[in-house]
């Protein structure tokens, strides 16, 4: 996620708020007179004329102005209609025929939570009390007061607009991890068998906030992949990139953010082969977000595990079942055959082989 490093002025007076805008601009470039003077004294000297660089460590802020407050308001809106908010906005205090600064913040205030408030006044018109309890939040609102050194407005701006996005980026981990909470639930009380498959496919498009995937799991025993579970991609569609990348996907066990234009998520463990493969996910650029990720393919995969171990215990149960079944039918042959034969000895010592195979298999 990119800096927010959004500002809004709000000053009646146009030379002011201007002024104030350039401030921020400019603020750690040098000034036209300066290079003039030093491109002149260079010169004299027969010196290089040296081209002063600008410092690339320096914030580039966005900034907007406007005069009333009323037009301030519109414009927070909007920015926030448009998830593009501001980070910081000063605010002057007497700004006739409109709102004063205490109204135009108590409006903003009611609109955007999180933006930090400056109010600049040369008068006591309010005491900062009453500001703070009038505009609320008292953590994101300061006071200063005209005249205010060059310094003191950049260093606001500076240090504002980092605390802005410090607890932004808070604000959007703790709603990852939130999500993560909701995703593994649903992954640890989806049942079993295809539910498993469709609550695991499901959760990790919720996690990375893609609406289309489909899920692979690898037969062990015939080494192709099998089309589990997908949503708004159609299933010839995606068995055919499946059919296509295979191989790829069987050596892939890293999460990859561009496989063939999908974002690939490798569910693997000692017993299991799968994968979740979305669309339209939109990953983050933060490694917390692939921790909680991961996490949530931990737990994934415990769950596909538990899901192959119960078929694979089903499978030798079914198959016990079906050799006492087939024994079974032998020893009640083998009974019919005695009556027939009561003088054969040799049926008795086949009985007793057959009951004996029979307790061997119902211990099992």
């Amino acid at each position: 996620m990119g800096r927010n490093q959004r500002i809004l002025i709000v000053d009646d007076q146009e030379d002011l708020r201007e002024q104030l805008a350039k401030l921020l601009v400019n603020h750690g470039h040098p000034g036209k007179t300066a290079q003039v003077v030093q491109s002149m004294r260079a010169r004299l000297m027969g010196l290089d004329v040296a081209t002063p660089e600008k410092p690339s460590n320096l914030p580039k802020y966005d900034i907007d102005v406007a005069s009333q407050g009323q037009d301030a308001f519109e414009m927070v809106k909007a920015a926030v209609e448009n998830k593009a908010p501001y980070a910081v906005m000063f605010t002057d205090m007497r700004m006739p025929p409109g709102w004063d600064g205490m109204e135009t913040a108590q409006k903003v205030r009611e609109i955007d939570k999180n933006i930090e408030i400056v109010i600049m006044t040369a008068y006591a018109d309010y005491g900062q009390d009453e500001i703070s309890s009038a505009i609320g939040t008292p953590e994101k609102l300061l006071y200063i007061k005209k005249p205010f050194q060059v310094e003191e407005i950049y260093q606001l701006a500076l240090s504002l607009t980092a605390k802005w996005n410090f607890e932004e980026l808070e604000r959007t981990r703790r709603g990852w991890l939130e999500n993560l909470i909701k995703c593994i639930r649903k992954v640890k009380l989806c049942g079993s068998g295809q539910n498993v498959q469709e609550a695991t496919l499901d959760s990790l498009l919720s996690f990375t906030g893609g609406r289309s995937g489909f899920l692979g799991v690898l037969d062990e025993t015939s080494g192709t992949w099998q089309l589990s579970a997908h949503r708004q991609i159609g299933e010839t569609m995606a068995a055919e990139f499946i059919k296509t990348h295979a191989d790829e996907l069987k050596n892939s066990d890293t999460v990859q953010k561009n496989f063939h234009g999908l974002f690939l998520v490798p569910l693997t463990s000692n017993t299991v082969s799968a994968f979740v493969a979305i669309n339209d996910s939109v990953p983050e650029n933060d490694a917390e977000w692939f921790k909680l990720l991961n996490l949530l393919m931990m737990t994934s995969n415990e769950n596909l595990e538990a899901v192959a171990f119960r078929k694979h215990k089903m499978s030798i149960e079914t198959g016990t079942q079906n050799l006492l079944d087939i024994m079974q039918e032998i020893r009640t042959d083998a009974q019919t055959l005695k009556e027939k034969y009561v003088q054969d000895k040799s049926i008795d010592s086949a009985l007793q082989k057959i009951d004996k195979a029979l307790a061997s298999i119902k211990q099992r």
